[in-house]
This record gives C-alpha cells, structure tokens and sequence, in this order.
C-alpha cells in the first residue's frame, strides 16, 4: 500500500493542501478558507489533491488509511485572537501589577507602523487587553531576580482572587503571572495548586496556566502576553483542530493531527502550549525555502508570499533561518520563539478604495479574503479588490480562477471598478487598474528593501516569490532592484503547506540564564561559568524526551540538540548558536562552542562589530528534540529543448501594459519542461497560481523545475 503525507496552510483567503507520496512526487488542491469551520476548507483542498493525483471518489472514502502523517497550519488562534473570540480569562498575577496586560509596553503600540507614523503620536494605540482590568487580580508575594523569596505567597489572596474569578466572574480560563517565576517558579505552581483546589470545590473545570510553564523567560511583559494568548486561545483554537482530525478519522485516518509550530517544528495538536502555533501559517514557506535553496545550492534567499490577505516576508542568511524570540503578536509581543517574519496587508484581495477627503487610492490593509472574495466571484462583496483589477487588465485568465472552478463575470469587476475607483479618480477604467497594482507592488517593493533588508546586499541573496498571488506580482515587485536572481515553482500556490512537509517533528523549549565567560578567567573558571548554562541544557532535554516519549516515540528515534544564544558582552544582539557539544566539561568543549559561534557570527555580521578577546555572554539556554519525517524532494529532470511544448502553447491574450493593450502569449504551466525558456509579454498559467512575465524579462526553468527570470539586458 503506497503511504502519503498531508500537509495544509490555511491562509486569510485560500486554505492549501499538498499531498506527498513516499517518492517525493507531490500535488496541491485549494479551496477557499472557511473561518467558522476550518475543516470545510481543509477538506475540499484535500479532496482535490486526491483528484489531482488520480484517486478515484470511492477509494477517498478510505484514503485516509495510506495517511503516514496530517500536518495543519493555519489561522485558527489567530481568528480566535482577531475576533476577541477565545476563553474569558482572568488573571493572577504579584500585588502591584494587575495593569501588567492592559497597560502593556509602549513599543507595543507602534507595531507595524513606518516611522513616519512613529513619530506622530495620534497614530499609536493600545489593543483591547484579552484580560480587561476587572478581570485582574493582585496577590501579594515576591520572588527576587536571583530566585530568592523575599515576601512568601499570600495563600488567602489566591484564594479570595480564585473565588472572584471563577465564580464571581465567571471566568473560563486562569492565567497565573509573578514576578521573576523564570527563575524559581515555586509561587506560581502553589498558587495553581489552591486554584485547583477551589476548581474541585466549585464543580468546575478549565485551563489553568502558568508563565514559568508557557514561557519561562525574562521579559516579564512579553511572558505575561504569552500566557494569557495561551489560556485565552489555545482550547477555543484547539476544538477547530479537532475538527478536522474527526473529518480524517473519518475517511480511515489513523494517528492524530500535527500541527506546525512558529519556529519551523512540527508536533501533536494536543501539545500544552499549543500557542506557540500561533503563527504557524507562513512558518512553512522559510523552511520549503531553506530546503530548495539547500537543493540548489543558495544559502541566501529573501522570502516573499503574496497571499490573498497579506504578504509575509523573510530572509535567510548563509542558510540560517531567522529566530525570534519576542515577536510581535496581534498588537503585542509575547516569548515564543519564532522564525522572523514581516507581513503587512497586501494581498491580491486587498480592497482598493478612494478616500473621499483626499481623492486618493487607499489600497487595505484589510481583504476581501476567500470569502466574499473578488468582486467578480458574486459572492456578496462590491468593494474593488487587487484580483479584479488583475482581471481587468488581461492578466488573470477569467476561464481559469482557481483551475476553473469559479464562475467569474468580468462585466461585474468592471463595473463597481469604474463607479468606485476610476470615475472618482477622473481616470480611464484600465489606468486606474494599472495604477492600483502599480502602487501595490511598490508597497511590497518597499517592505522588501527598506524594511526587511536594511544593512544587507540585495546582490547576495536570491528572491523567491509564492503564495497564490506570489508569481502574479513576482517580477514588479522585484524592480530594478540587483539581486542576484529572482526564482518562483510551478507548486507555489501551496508553497507553505509543501514547506510544512519539509519539517521534522520537533518540539523546542527555551529558558533564560545569564553566563558570562571571560577571555582572562582560567579554563577551570570557564568551565565552571557555563554550569548554569548545562543545567538548563539537562532540564530542558529531560522535559522535552518526557514530552515525544509520552507522544509514542521510542528514544533511539529522538534527536537532541542543545542551543545557546550567545552575544559578546555589551552587545545588543545575540546569535543563534546549534551547540556542537552535548555538554561543557573541559576547554576542549568551551572551544567547540564559542568557536561555533565565532563563525556565526562572521557569517551574520561585518567583522567591524567583533571585538579582539572580548568577555562571551549567554543570555539563553534552548533544546530542540527531532524525530525525522517522511519529506517531499526535489526530483532533478532530464533537460528539453528551449521552445516550450505545443501542449503548453495557449495562444495570445490581449493585456493592458504601460497605457496600451498588447498581445501576450499565454502558456500552460502543468505542461511546461525543464530547459523550457519564455521571452515576456507572457503569462505562464497554473490551476493555482499565475506567472506574469512583463517585457523585458526572461524566464527559464532548470532541471529541478525552479524558474529563474533575469532581466534580458542585465
């Protein structure tokens, strides 16, 4: 029997499933994303792929039975957050501090703004806290930055705080937040300890969480926001994840769900801090990037997918993907390590409207998202949208939107376009059209060069386009800018669900330490220097081995790896660093892992910033425990001419460029061949995405069916 992986994005707009056998061949089906059961969506994109790879409708019906592994990323703790929808939690946390959640961080209330808007104060905000005030209470006790308790708990308080919250509040899920409970985390396990007393006295049950638990790290903010997100979202987004494992179940699929968390692993979706996922939605595309860029040799590539509802970016570095470990999440920053991504709201989706006041285009950053959708789709949605004017213009093919399965009416689009945008403009139909994409793609031009890659050379690094509408965009958002190539795959509409194929099982756990090592310390003061560092290595990897143990993984199939993040001493950043060494015992050791980071940090930074003998510091402590999966590969194929296959010529279509209609040729992507090449004016169509290529660009496809595009006088 032939064994298959699933793998799943489920965007704002269009839920991906990629299906993989155990040859590496894989396919991609899509259907739009449907919030309110994400299941819907999941299965329809998973029927798909099935049809794609030529299974018959009754053997579907069963097919769940050749399933090895289901993985899901998507958007469900995000939806939950977004709409204020999850669990109402209450808060416990030291006397003092009850304001911890609603007062916040003032950097937290210009996140994602330019700085233009930085430096205007009516332009920052604080989100609506998950926890409001009245639902905070402050108990009296304090544990000291070195673990000691200074004032011991006050047992009452949390009793009386526990009585208010879960019976006078009526409160479905506790968080419990101290102060310094990273270090010594006795108060806060006490304090849960009377909470459950109370729990067993009241009759009830719910989620009780604590910040020594979910993120014990410094930063007491970021570790708050990370429990509440925690106790707040995890069940409420845990039932749409159980959902669609029933909906699996049912077709013969035997293990659970796996889910993909925000640093690139994959794991159970009963994991405790289901949180982490989060963001788990574009994690996929860096890791699918690091591991063609692996295939083909770049080590350096910058990310781009352009979805319906936003585009993410990220960028690898000498084949180092980007971790970090205070991102901002929905309006706040929580300790979750997480791979470094940037997104703002641009998308093919993206409303285009005229603000009245001004006469000018606003372009989002909201979406019209799969559902209503485009304009076009008569779905229930007038407001103009980045697709419509896509369509307007010639470049999407009104026969073949999502492989044909949506009915498109051209006239609709071109109707509200002209009475909503381009008659409020004084503007003909087709330049307000070319204008609108025109300024989007200067939008994500911009977040690419003056946000992302600020400090970096762009003739160093590769950019890879996909998501859905990632080809669509791909070579106008690229520019005149020099990098060293521009790539997209025929599979880049579900480029972040094949990526979630690429990754390992694997479960992280991070914990704050403070080392300092000194160039002039003797190598028995060294040695003894890094002991905090090797006691949290020993704790983390016995909780972690506990955690894949009780999953159903034997030992011998659990790889350990310890990590520390080490910076020199006064520095600001700190750097990743994979230690080559299980443990620190002797100076040989010391060596190995301060020369790893040595060598990291050449790669990452200019040598101006090294300092000669300088004191090493580890702020932090981590440990990753793998077990490998089965995984998609990149198949190398035996090169065919340069004229593409008659199969794949569909003739021209007439296209609006630069204020004028011109004939493009039209290609069929499933049909194109490595060593194909395609001169623009073109478009290259697939059932999930489409390749525009705009005069003066040259496209090429290799033996791995990568296309690379160059500029035809560069």
């Amino acid at each position: 029997m032939r064994r298959f992986l699933a793998a799943c994005d489920a965007g704002g707009t269009m839920t991906d499933v990629i299906l993989v056998d155990e040859e590496g061949r894989s396919v991609v089906g899509k259907a739009s994303t449907t919030p309110q059961d994400e299941s819907i969506g999941y299965m329809e994109a998973f029927r798909e792929a099935c049809d794609y790879f030529g299974i018959p409708q009754e053997e579907q019906q069963q097919f769940g039975r050749q399933l090895e592994t289901a993985i899901y990323t998507g958007t469900s703790m995000l939806n939950c957050v977004i709409n204020m929808a999850g669990y109402r939690t209450g808060l416990i946390t030291t006397r003092g501090f009850e304001d911890i959640n609603a007062q916040g961080r003032g950097k937290q209330t210009f996140i994602g703004l330019q700085w233009s808007e930085i430096t205007h104060m009516q332009y920052r905000k604080h989100r609506v806290p998950l926890v409001p005030r009245r639902l905070s209470r402050g108990v009296t006790e304090r544990i000291d930055m070195f673990g000691k308790v200074v004032i011991p708990l006050y047992e009452h308080e949390v009793e009386q705080a526990a009585r208010e919250l879960i019976v006078g509040e009526n409160c479905q899920s506790i968080a419990i937040v101290f102060l310094q409970s990273y270090v010594n985390p006795e108060h806060e396990e006490r304090a849960a300890a009377i909470v459950r007393r109370v729990l067993h006295e009241t009759g009830r049950d719910m989620p009780v969480e604590l910040s020594s638990r979910v993120a014990p790290t410094m930063r007491e903010i970021s570790r708050a926001n990370s429990t509440i997100v925690q106790a707040y979202a995890s069940d409420p987004a845990r039932k749409q994840l159980f959902r669609i494992e029933q909906e699996l179940h049912r077709i013969g699929y035997q293990h659970s769900l796996k889910t993909v968390l925000g640093y690139g692993g994959v794991t159970n979706i009963r994991y405790q801090r289901l949180f982490e996922a989060a963001m788990s939605g574009p994690v996929g595309g860096l890791m699918g990037a690091r591991y063609l860029g692996s295939v083909i040799g770049e080590h350096n590539i910058v990310c781009s997918d352009v979805g319906g509802t936003s585009f993410d970016a990220g960028c690898i570095t000498a084949g180092m993907l980007p971790i970090t470990r205070e991102p901002a999440f929905q309006g706040m920053y929580v300790s979750a390590p997480m791979l470094g991504i940037t997104s703002i709201g641009a998308g093919t989706g993206t409303y285009i409207r005229i603000d009245p006041a001004t006469s000018r285009i606003k372009l989002g950053p909201d979406s019209a998202g799969g559902t209503p959708g485009p304009t076009f789709m008569e779905a229930g949605n007038t407001t103009p949208t980045i697709n419509d004017a896509n369509l307007l213009l010639g470049i999407l093919n009104e026969k073949n939107y999502l492989g044909g399965k949506v009915h498109v009416n051209k006239e609709v689009s071109y109707r509200l376009f002209k009475e909503k945008v381009a008659d409020p403009l004084g503007m003909d139909v087709y330049d307000a059209c070319e204008m609108c994409i025109d300024l989007l793609n200067v939008i994500m031009r911009e977040h690419l060069v003056r946000s992302l890659m600020v400090g970096r050379d762009l003739r160093d690094y590769v950019l890879l386009g996909y998501g859905g509408g990632g080809p669509l965009h791909l070579l106008p958002y690229a520019g005149d800018h020099p990098y060293k190539a521009v790539i997209t795959v025929p599979w880049a509409g579900g480029f972040s669900a094949w990526g979630g194929a690429c990754m390992d099982y694997a479960h992280r756990r991070h914990q704050s330490v403070t080392a300092l090592v000194s160039p002039q310390a003797s190598s028995a003061e060294r040695v003894a220097a890094m002991q905090p560092v090797v006691a949290v290595w020993n704790h983390l990897r016995d909780a972690l081995l506990e955690e894949l143990l009780a999953e159903g993984f034997q030992r011998e199939q659990i790889t350990i790896q310890p990590v520390a993040y080490v910076r020199y001493y006064g520095q600001l950043e700190d750097v990743e660093v994979a230690s080559p060494v299980a443990t620190v015992a002797s100076q040989a050791d010391l060596d190995a892992l301060f020369g790893r980071f040595e060598e990291n940090y050449t790669r990452l930074f200019t040598l101006a910033a090294r300092p000669g003998g300088g004191t090493y510091h580890v702020t932090e402590a981590a440990v990753v425990a793998t077990v490998a999966t089965v995984k998609p590969r990149l198949v190398r194929h035996p090169l065919a001419g340069a004229a593409p296959p008659a199969m794949a010529v569909k003739g021209t279509r007439r296209l609006y460029q630069q204020g004028q209609w011109h004939d493009a040729a039209i290609y069929r992507m499933e049909a194109m061949l490595p060593g194909n090449e395609v001169d623009g004016l073109a478009v290259i169509e697939a059932s999930n995405t489409t390749l525009f290529v705009p005069a003066g660009w040259h496209v090429r496809i290799d033996e791995y069916n990568i296309y690379w595009m160059t500029r035809k006088d560069a």
